[in-house]
């Protein structure tokens, strides 16, 4: 969908729904906004004096009711939309001479509970409707109107969890009429709860939830909110009423995902989760998993430009949404104690030793140092009686397992993670100088990206068939999350359910070590979950400290040289992961995304008018990624792109 251009029309103020898929747009499609500015007496009229975002004009900027026949023919032919989408904000916007666009034309429209015989009349002007109250589908189509549901949604880059200090039993962020429903609800919980409410929004918004142990929601004339996806995303526990016929009984369970009241007991429902810590915790976790899996801007836009212009039949089903979003989300109850954190904190530390790390400036007594200061449970695998002996009373050390022989990393990792109890578990080399930051920014991550199972400071994409990296991301040279193959083992953290659940666990048959990364990796990918790498940069680390000081490893009964090991795991590498991509008929479990990173900074760059950077981008690519016939497609459409602008620009991007 890259080579898409999209007009986006909408009235220009940041806080409105079109703005959030405004942003899920340009991430995938050329995006050009078109409509008026936002009246400035609307500022009063609807409390939106705390938006603290700027209002800024459209890429085309119109009046409320432009001539799109006029818009169309000032515009040269080159920027005319392969998609027009309008969408619901402000009223009055309604554009004219519509039928003078040649390219389908279709609208998302919010508030039907509202506004529905005003959209039903409106909606006449448009080759599909997109609706986000799905009870009154039939409604329009009952017209003739090619209409389809696609409800509201989350965006987790605003829509994030920070700072989950409880400091509100509840919390609320919304508007409140004198006299309403809401307002009585609301009086309800506050005569027995303290209830925190503040009119904001984005970033603000998502601080109050965050600070939330509990998040207020109601429905107004049954409507599937906002307000539900974005408590969710950030991982509060949402407290709603049932909005009936929208969906939401379909897609979210009451007492697994989020909480419901009835009017008459609000105050008790809420209550109940407050003075219940772990479970309140547990059900928000789990409702936030949900609604990053499957209820982002971004799985709309993906499902409305697939319904527009990819020839789908129908958006997804409520039935369907909900099996997407379950992907790799157990039960709340598996009946099997073995999956229960019974520890006092959220994570742990596992750290195998062999030795002082002699070739390196950090060893365990350093990190156990750095430790101090920074939360958790620190496991230790002593792979030696002798260190075992000098450190084990440590008062920073929670458990630990003596072993009389090396047993290698792999095994250390797996038995590490067999005394865990944590939701999260940290990997850390003896090596490793850590900072608390580093720790935090990781746990975020694991804990907010799509599909995340394990996440670290470096990683590589892996050329498999050659046995090396493509390229590796070091500390320092990337600047946002980036999902790759591998990431490195010296500092990563995992989710222990997927090891409890037997998603994931570390070869023992790469003992003592090379080649546990690239395995885990692959282990992840073919469970459908995705490895990060994300710019922490709040630790140090030097590579290979104890190899370089051995001549030989001894492990068990033996001893090899680092060669040696290296060239009998690889064999079993090959062999494992072949024997694996056979059984499940699925070669293309041994292809690296590296191509798809490639493809899409190519095409991000050409289709934002960056024609020279894009073509750069391929000549560098090409050092590391050697199939022309892959990459001479990509350089093609940029120069197809490039002649269409006439050219394109030269200035790199910012």
């Amino acid at each position: 969908m890259n080579t898409v251009h999209v007009w986006l029309a909408y009235v220009a103020y940041p806080v409105t729904t079109a703005a959030y898929l405004e942003r899920a747009l340009r991430g995938c499609c050329r995006t050009t906004t078109i409509g008026p500015p936002l009246p400035p007496e609307l500022i009063e009229r609807w409390q939106l004096q705390n938006m603290k975002l700027p209002l800024t004009e459209q890429d085309i900027p119109t009046g409320p009711n432009p001539d799109m026949g006029a818009v169309l023919a000032a515009t040269p032919s080159a920027d005319h939309p392969d998609l027009y989408l309008w969408v619901e904000s402000v009223g009055g916007h309604y554009p004219l001479r519509l039928a003078a666009l040649t390219c389908p034309k279709v609208c998302y429209l919010i508030d039907s509970h509202l506004n529905l015989s005003s959209h039903l009349e409106w909606a006449k002007e448009f080759d599909m409707v997109f609706i986000a109250q799905r009870e009154y589908l039939e409604d329009f189509r009952r017209l003739g109107i090619r209409a389809h549901w696609l409800p509201l949604a989350c965006c987790p880059e605003v829509h994030r969890r920070s700072e989950p200090t409880g400091e509100y039993p509840i919390g609320f962020v919304g508007s409140v009429q004198p006299g309403s429903r809401r307002e009585g609800l609301l009086s309800s919980l506050s005569a027995t709860i303290p209830v925190h409410y503040e009119r904001c929004f984005w970033d603000d918004m998502a601080q109050v939830f965050s600070r939330s142990k509990i998040v207020f929601n109601e429905a107004v004339r049954n409507d599937l909110n906002m307000r539900v996806f974005e408590v969710m995303s950030t991982g509060s526990l949402l407290l709603s009423d049932l909005a009936r016929n929208s969906g939401q009984d379909e897609l979210f369970r009451d007492g697994e995902d989020y909480a419901l009241y009835r009017d008459a007991i609000i105050a008790d429902v809420a209550t109940f989760y407050l003075d219940n810590d772990e479970l309140r915790e547990q059900i928000a976790a789990r409702g936030q998993q949900l609604v990053l899996n499957a209820h982002t801007y971004g799985h709309r836009v993906e499902d409305l430009l697939a319904v527009a212009l990819g020839g789908k039949p129908d958006t997804f089903s409520a039935r369907e949404l909900r099996q997407r979003s379950l992907v790799n989300v157990p039960p709340l109850d598996r009946g099997n104690s073995a999956h229960i954190c019974i520890g006092t904190s959220g994570r742990s530390f596992v750290i195998p030793v062999l030795d002082m790390s002699p070739a390196s400036e950090y060893n365990i007594v350093t990190l156990l140092e750095d430790l101090q200061d920074i939360e958790g449970e620190v496991i230790v695998v002593f792979n030696g009686q002798e260190i075992a002996e000098h450190l084990k009373s440590h008062p920073r050390i929670t458990r630990y397992a003596v072993m009389k022989q090396n047993i290698g990393v792999a095994r250390a990792w797996n038995l590490g993670l067999e005394m865990a109890v944590t939701p999260v578990v940290f990997i850390l080399n003896a090596d490793l100088h850590l900072e608390r930051q580093a720790v935090d920014q990781l746990e975020r991550a694991l804990t907010t990206l799509p599909a995340a199972a394990c996440v670290g400071p470096q990683g590589s994409f892996v050329e498999y068939p050659l046995s090396r990296d493509y390229i590796y991301f070091d500390k320092g040279s990337f600047n946002t999350p980036m999902e790759v193959d591998a990431v490195s083992g010296f500092f990563f953290a995992i989710r222990l359910q997927h090891f409890n659940d037997k998603i994931i666990r570390f070869e023992n048959g790469f003992t003592p070590c090379y080649f546990e990364e690239w395995d885990l990796g692959l282990q992840i990918k073919r469970a459908g979950l995705k490895s990060y790498i994300v710019p922490v940069t709040d630790y140090d680390h030097h590579w290979s400290g104890t190899i370089r000081a051995l001549r030989e490893i001894s492990y068990y009964e033996q001893s090899r040289t680092a060669g040696e090991i290296l060239l009998k795991n690889r064999k079993f590498f090959f062999n494992k992961w072949r024997a694996i991509t056979d059984r499940d008929n699925n070669p293309e479990l041994l292809e690296s995304l590296f191509f798809a990173y490639i493809s899409d900074t190519a095409l991000g760059l050409a289709t934002e008018g960056h024609i020279e950077a894009a073509r750069q981008w391929l000549d560098d690519a090409s050092r590391h990624f050697r199939d022309e016939a892959k990459l001479s497609p990509l350089r093609r459409f940029v120069d197809v792109l490039a002649r269409k602008a006439g050219g394109g620009r030269d200035e790199q991007p910012t």
